[in-house]
């Protein structure tokens, strides 16, 4: 007997069988149990989560002949029939191939005839929206008058393309990506059932690699019995070209810190082992963006499928990098896996972006500089200087603790409203008086200035209960308007140098911000 793959051999019989899709399996069940049975399905999703295997259980518990509630007995004739693609009265058209108006005449003229053996003749129509507009409107009359004796079932990725005249006439059910802990779980039952030797740390790839589909799942772990009967990480990394997670970790680290060697030697490294770049940003996109929700929300656990080991790394990541930092690193690394994609030459284009984003590292706010060099206690003068670019503060009396008030604000914030408290961590406080806590935004932040403005009935509360007294904040903008003089003689200076004129010609650049190291 021929080799059946493993997608097929473990395709959902019932619905006891659906990974993932409980809801859907519930709703369908309750119908069948309650005889409302609708004339039209829609099934909706991505690919290989299960629409097709659901339309076939539907068609099986339909016209089961031993049926004992809404789930299919699997054993009879007519399940047996529908299992093996032979039933005469359950008819599986593909959309892409069958896309004409003809095509749908013909479908109409077959459904007036009473089924030969079931209760229902059954339609299940893969890929419907590959159907052309004429074939739609030829196929809404008979939605609209169907035969009770017949049910259509239609699925599809793309529910969007299809006319909402025929939604309409449909019971739609949306299916949904599957998540790597019930593939993964899914997949350990079919080894151990299958004798297949692998590691736990390659189930995880291949639940990973999945990306929400189980039949994908069930193809790459196919694919990889076949290359060797002891499936490891390693042996997976040199056949699915997937990077390991440790690089991954390391290339990340080496972007956050700005450690441009390093980082090219890894490229390196990945182009003679034969990794494929364009996988690399894929998974370096998903990365910096499991690092900005760990940054953004107080229960990152509940977004990302991780364990907690997992999100404390992530979180060991994201505390080193500020939110406008990680959302700069993250919208470069979209733009980056675009170009990687399309790219002629995949590593230097790889290369190149990371360079690219080597200079969003060098970006530090001026309010950060203002508070490292306040909290450190330096000489007079390096005090003296700081102050210098300061607002002028007002004529009130001062509360020398203003470094005591602002941290008890920020750790009283990040437990009520943790983003609120990220940032606001990008202000350094200036000044305290007897009624005032001001603070200094880097100029180029006037947004975020105004989202702080704006949340000052959680702030001043707040304020007043930590210090003792009637304390609002008030938001001052850097650097006065003597660095501004400066900055722009500075910036004159820099461009007029032909090697920065080069380096801006060769990355199609733009001279944005100068800062004096003085």
């Amino acid at each position: 007997m021929s080799y059946i793959v493993l997608a097929r051999k473990w395709r959902p019989r019932g619905f006891d069988d659906l990974v993932g899709q409980e809801s859907v399996a519930r709703t369908l069940r309750n119908a069948l149990a309650s005889e409302k049975v609708a004339h039209a399905y829609l099934f909706s999703g991505p690919r290989g989560v299960g629409k097709t295997s659901s339309a076939r259980i539907l068609a099986k518990a339909l016209n089961c002949e031993q049926a004992a509630g809404s789930d299919p007995c699997g054993e009879c004739t007519s399940c047996r029939a529908i299992t093996d693609g032979a039933s005469v009265d359950v008819f599986e058209i593909d959309g892409a191939s069958n896309n004409s108006v003809e095509a749908v005449r013909e479908l109409r003229e077959t459904v007036k005839y009473a089924p030969s053996g079931g209760r229902y003749k059954i339609y299940i129509i893969d890929e419907v929206h590959m159907l052309s507009t004429s074939a739609f409107n030829a196929l809404l009359k008979t939605l609209e008058e169907p035969p009770p004796h017949v049910v259509f079932i239609f699925a599809t990725t793309e529910p969007k393309k299809i006319p909402s005249t025929i939604l309409s006439r449909c019971q739609h059910y949306s299916f949904r990506r599957i998540t790597r802990a019930m593939i993964r779980e899914q997949l350990k039952k079919i080894t151990a059932a299958e004798k297949i030797n692998i590691t736990e740390g390659a189930l995880q790839m291949i639940s990973k690699a999945a990306d929400g589909s189980m039949r994908d799942a069930l193809t790459l772990l196919d694919q990889a019995c076949s290359f060797t009967d002891d499936i490891t990480e390693k042996e997976l990394q040199g056949l699915l070209g997937l990077p390991e997670t440790e690089i991954i970790t390391s290339l990340s680290k080496n972007i956050l810190t700005g450690n441009i060697p390093d980082t090219l030697s890894l490229i390196k490294e990945l182009t003679d082992r034969g990794s494929d770049l364009r996988q690399l940003t894929r998974e370096l996109v998903e990365y910096f963006r499991n690092i900005a929700v760990v940054k953004v929300t107080r229960n990152p656990e509940e977004l990302l499928e991780f364990s907690t080991e997992e999100v404390q790394g992530l979180r060991e990541l994201a505390s080193d990098a500020g939110i406008e930092e990680l959302t700069l690193l993250l919208s470069e690394l979209l733009r980056l896996e675009g170009e990687v994609r399309s790219a002629v030459n995949p590593r230097y284009t790889l290369e190149l972006g990371l360079l690219r984003m080597s200079f969003v590292k060098g970006m530090t706010s001026i309010g950060s500089i203002l508070q490292m060099l306040g909290d450190s206690g330096a000489p007079g003068e390096k005090k003296t200087e700081v102050r210098e670019q300061q607002p002028e503060p007002p004529a009130r009396p001062h509360i020398r603790d203003k470094e005591g008030i602002w941290k008890q604000l920020l750790e009283r914030l990040d437990t009520e409203d943790h983003l609120l408290a990220c940032k606001l961590m990008e202000a350094a406080p200036l000044e305290l008086t007897a009624s005032e806590l001001a603070i200094g935004f880097n100029g180029g932040m006037t947004v975020l200035a105004d989202f702080i403005k704006g949340k000052a009935s959680v702030i001043n509360p707040l304020l007043q209960e930590i210090s003792g007294r009637s304390l609002r904040l008030k938001i001052l903008s850097l650097p006065g308007e003597k660095a501004e003089k400066d900055n722009k003689k500075i910036k004159e200076e820099v461009f007029s140098e032909p090697l920065v004129r080069e380096a801006l010609k060769i990355f199609s650049g733009s001279l944005i911000k100068v800062k004096s190291l003085e």
